[in-house]
């Protein structure tokens, strides 16, 4: 297709790939979601993802991956090139996904990112049909819930198997009363002021990251709120252990309600959803 020797650019191959499956293709999945800035584990630049109608001729091969679709497509327009709309992107990505976790990964990160709304997610599901759909429907009641990362997928995934621990509000934001920025919390019992934190080394034990989580926990222990956290890789290798220590914690603190200048708010306007 190409007229240039040497090695396509990322764009030439979406271009390419839009024109061999048709105009009433659209560019899908993952592709669609890098080219709104989300990087889906996994992406590889060298192939394209498209949406073509049922009866298309067009077929997966090396550098094209084609789901094919008896529903309607709708696609927002980018120059020459046509992308389906931002929910069904993010819903075909985490439906592709090699794994659960990546596929909490891919909804969190557009929520967060707020390139869509829990909202967008549940209407554009509608859209989508039940096939290989089952690992996503679990991500999208994790997303619903307020989880936004694989860590506290798995972590509410322990919770849930706890007969002591009610389930917590998950990503709930905090003013501490002492001025400083307002906090979430990745899982907070108000009835026994504890708020639980899945630290991972991604995103916060190198560098300045670091040294905010330290500061952050300092002023979460000032303010009198009983701070526990724990790892991803300790959630699947020592979550029984986690478990009741957590358990034990929240049962001494029941009853202590949230302290004197702690207040539960909605989230800032500067905040990712």
């Amino acid at each position: 297709m190409l007229t240039l020797s040497g090695e396509p650019t990322r764009q030439q191959r979406v271009v390419a790939a839009q024109l061999w499956a048709g105009e009433d293709a659209a560019i899908d999945g993952a592709s669609a979601c890098h080219n709104l800035g989300l990087t889906v584990k996994g992406f590889d630049a060298r192939r394209v993802d498209v949406v073509a109608p049922f009866g298309s001729s067009a077929r997966s091969d090396r550098e094209v991956r084609v789901r094919r679709t008896i529903g309607e497509i709708e696609v927002v327009k980018f120059g020459p090139v046509r992308y389906v709309p931002e929910p069904i992107a993010v819903l075909v990505a985490a439906r592709n996904a090699r794994t659960y976790g990546e596929a909490v990964a891919v909804l969190s990160d557009a929520l967060r990112r707020r390139l869509v709304t829990v909202q967008d997610l549940r209407a554009g599901r509608e859209m989508l049909g039940d096939k290989w759909c089952k690992r996503l429907d679990r991500a999208l009641v994790e997303v619903g819930v307020g989880i936004r990362s694989a860590g506290e997928s798995l972590f509410r995934e322990l919770v849930l198997k706890s007969r002591v621990l009610p389930e917590p509000l998950w990503n709930q934001w905090l003013d501490l009363g002492d001025g400083g920025w307002p906090i979430c919390a990745d899982g907070l019992w108000k009835e026994a002021a504890t708020l639980h934190e899945v630290n991972g080394r991604a995103y916060h034990a190198w560098g300045e990251q670091y040294e905010k989580t330290s500061a952050r926990t300092e002023r979460v222990v000032a303010a009198d709120l009983v701070y526990t956290q724990s790892t991803p890789l300790r959630l699947s290798r020592e979550g029984s252990v986690i478990l009741a220590n957590l358990e034990r914690t929240y049962m001494r603190n029941l009853g202590r309600g949230m302290p004197p200048g702690v207040t539960l708010i909605d989230p800032p306007a500067w905040a990712a959803a």
